[in-house]
């Protein structure tokens, strides 16, 4: 994410945190510019709905129920604001615009898609939110029961996706629409994969799906799948675009970290280049740990690459992170520090870095979210020792990073001493088989760097659209002065096929 709706990661401040970085760090220029920007577009407010839920969809025996939250805006679709022309012709029938929650609270994923609400206005279409079970305000028992044996088995991709089928038609029921109204999913990375799900597994109530940012390639020992250390090559390569100098910066400064981690003077001195709160411990744990937490952070920068400021970034972010490690070429473990400060103290306030605050060691090494109490991270950690596997390592060559290379059986220890588990890499991508299915987008912006696990050629009924310029499904986004040709470009083509879809669904 993970996201909010970003793959997985975590920060240590408020969700809507004041547009400031480091000021001491960030050239004055960089600094009023992320402040005089405007805000990036924002939908409408919602109106929010509670739904008694199926605990189990596949065992009768089981009558446990919990509370789902569900966001809605109905007003182009009652209002009727279509009429105009929807990307390239006027559709017959008021459509519904479906977003399947994904690994966070799901007012991230309705903020963050302003594709559909720009869109759907243009064609009177009903929008539906419903959350993810286990996510956001939707943990069915509570933050402690929810995760203990015999409940938080019931966090599957199967049980989400019968949870959205019953809210499709839930929605059909409260509101009134037609049995038959046409549904278009809408997704960007793991609510992506989930939006293309529901189109192949249930074609007779998803119309059509837009996967933005979906990797459901990404899988290890899947045929036709991603190769090792694609994630942060993509990464190394976008931090380069500022200056070919910063990712040997980073290297120098981690083989430099690596060097003085054997010895206790040596932690001391990583500690205070890095502004660590907390002494280090000697164990090659928390040797990981350090690296991990620095690859979180440019991962996050990555995803979240955009071209105007966004949640107190600055506008293309990696290039700002470029800047500031550029400006500490000669101490490059202090730069390191400001650089992932760049995110991890994005508020401007922290006076020291608090690793296990910002970072939640799980079995997806991209980030879980939050600390160790965040729900949301241990819901995607279940996840990721289950059926959401994917093989994203560094090797050191490819990327700036330290080698630490795929290891399933690693991961695989990891899971059963956690939750009891056994990873499925191949499970959803053999239940979940793109290739025979139809009316589905796969856009991947490519300088995100899940863009490789992505679906890179259409064929049949996939179109299969990639856009340069564009970070994590960016396409989703609402449209802003600020957007790169290229991505104005692809959401002109995302229209036009969906308005297609429609049409020929209303039979025109």
């Amino acid at each position: 994410a993970a996201a909010a709706d970003s793959k997985h990661t975590g920060m240590a401040s408020e969700a809507s945190p004041p547009r400031r970085l480091l000021l001491a760090l960030l050239p004055l220029a960089l600094v009023l510019a992320v402040c005089a920007q405007d805000s990036p577009y924002l939908p409408p407010d919602p109106s929010t709905y509670w739904v008694e839920q199926v605990f189990d969809h596949f065992n009768a025996t089981d009558t446990r129920t919990y509370k789902q939250r569900i966001l809605v805006y109905s007003d182009y679709y009652d209002k009727d604001t279509g009429g105009v022309e929807g990307g390239g012709g006027v559709v017959p029938r008021k459509p519904m615009f479906f977003c399947p929650g994904g690994e966070a609270d799901v007012t991230g994923g309705y903020e963050h898609n302003g594709l559909m609400f720009q869109f759907g206005q243009e064609v009177s279409a009903f929008q539906l939110f419903p959350e993810h079970r286990f996510f956001g305000q939707s943990l069915p028992f509570g933050p402690q029961e929810s995760f203990e044996k015999g409940t938080v088995d019931k966090l599957t991709v199967e049980q989400a996706l019968e949870d959205y089928l019953a809210n499709i038609q839930w929605a059909i029921d409260t509101f009134g629409l037609p049995q038959d109204i046409p549904i278009i999913a809408f997704g960007g990375s793991y609510p992506g994969e989930l939006a293309s799900f529901l189109r192949i597994a249930h074609p007779n109530v998803v119309d059509g799906a837009l996967a933005s940012s979906a990797p459901v390639r990404y899988h290890p020992a899947l045929p036709g799948g991603t190769r090792n250390g694609a994630f942060y090559a993509v990464i190394t390569s976008d931090f380069a675009k500022q200056h070919p100098q910063c990712p040997d910066l980073v290297r120098n400064a981690i083989a430099d970290m690596h060097a003085l981690f054997g010895s206790a003077g040596g932690r001391q001195s990583i500690e205070q280049q890095l502004r660590l709160c907390s002494p280090l411990e000697s164990t090659p744990q928390q040797l990981r740990l350090l690296d991990l937490w620095i690859e979180n952070a440019f991962a996050t920068l990555g995803m979240e690459n955009y071209p105007y400021p966004l949640g107190g970034l600055p506008a293309y972010p990696m290039e700002a992170a470029c800047e500031v490690m550029r400006s500490y070429a000669d101490q490059p473990l202090v730069g390191l520090g400001a650089t992932v400060g760049v995110w991890y103290n994005v508020t401007g306030t922290l006076k020291c870095f608090n690793m296990s605050e910002e970072y939640y060691p799980c079995a997806d090494i991209t980030g879980c979210g939050g600390g160790v109490d965040d729900p949301d991270a241990r819901a995607w950690d279940y996840l990721s020792c289950t059926e959401i596997v994917s093989n994203v390592d560094t090797n050191n060559q490819t990327d700036m990073f330290y080698p630490a290379p795929y290891d399933f059986a690693r991961l695989s220890e990891y899971c059963g001493a956690m939750w009891g588990t056994v990873p499925q890499p191949l499970h959803i991508p053999m239940m979940f088989n793109y290739s025979h299915s139809s009316n589905i987008i796969y856009s991947n912006g490519l300088l995100d760097p899940w863009w490789p696990g992505g679906v890179l050629k259409g064929h049949g009924g996939i179109d299969a659209l990639q856009y340069a310029l564009g970070a994590h499904h960016l396409d989703l986004r609402g449209s802003d002065s600020s957007d790169p040709k290229p991505v104005v470009d692809v959401r002109q083509k995302e229209r036009h096929i969906i308005t297609h879809w429609l049409n020929v669904l209303g039979g025109q």
